[in-house]
């Protein structure tokens, strides 16, 4: 009679160390931005000899690379996942509520994703390069909205020439820099405060289109717009 012994064998895929260096790397660039991203930092953060380091990355330039991408990567999500929203007609008060009120549990949720953007935008390397080019294309978006909204609501087909679309993008610009400045606002998930910067980001963005569209007519001879504005007195809005 022969015996079959059954040996059950688990799979264990070890996490490279390489990718320990490039996740250290990235969460120091998170944390604290490109100047704190050393290899002197790196190695302290995973217990390793700085020379340690270098058997998994070539230098320095091709580890700052690999950890700003990944982060950038990561900020792309936030973004897409922001303007994914059913499309806003920006001069409805309350889809600008329900659209700021999406935006706001965005940064709620995602603080971090946003404090980098805030902070890095502007700073030199791999990972103000991929922030730029995120909220370049960010503004770039935006400008769209604004024209497309403006051009149903008031029925006009005039091509801009190269001046007035600089001042559309400048727009723009002003709408994506309000909500970033909110953002700072904005902190762990709690109803209350939640509420409070929803309103702040509506009246912000409200004030953006008005601006827009008062510009756009008046650049247009289009008669001076009669604008609305959010339904900010609602009770779920109330700062009380």
């Amino acid at each position: 009679m022969s015996h079959i012994t059954r040996v059950d064998v688990a799979t264990v895929i070890p996490v490279s160390r390489r990718d320990d260096v490039i996740n250290a790397a990235a969460d120091l660039l998170r944390e604290a931005g490109p100047d704190a991203l050393t290899s002197i930092a790196v190695a302290k953060r995973l217990g390793m000899s700085q020379s340690a380091i270098y058997r998994h990355i070539s230098d320095m330039q091709e580890l700052t690379t690999v950890a700003s991408h990944i982060v950038v990567a990561e900020l792309t999500d936030v973004m897409a996942a922001a303007i994914a929203a059913p499309e806003t007609e920006w001069g409805d008060g309350a889809n600008i509520v329900n659209f700021s009120t999406r935006i706001v549990g965005l940064m709620s949720e995602h603080r971090q994703a946003f404090e980098v953007i805030d902070r890095w935008r502007w700073s030199d390397g791999e990972l103000g390069e991929g922030i730029r080019a995120l909220l370049v294309a960010g503004c770039t978006a935006i400008a769209g909205e604004l024209e497309s909204q403006w051009r149903f609501d008031f029925a006009c087909t005039t091509p801009f020439d190269e001046h007035t679309a600089a001042i559309q993008r400048a727009h723009a610009q002003l709408i994506e820099d309000d909500t970033i400045a909110v953002a700072r606002t904005a902190g762990p998930p709690d109803r209350d405060v939640d509420v409070s910067v929803a309103r702040m980001l509506s009246v912000r963005i409200f004030a953006g289109w008005s601006a827009y569209a008062l510009d756009m007519n008046g650049r247009l001879g289009l008669p001076t717009p009669i604008l609305g504005g959010p339904h900010l007195l609602a009770p779920e809005f109330s700062l009380l």
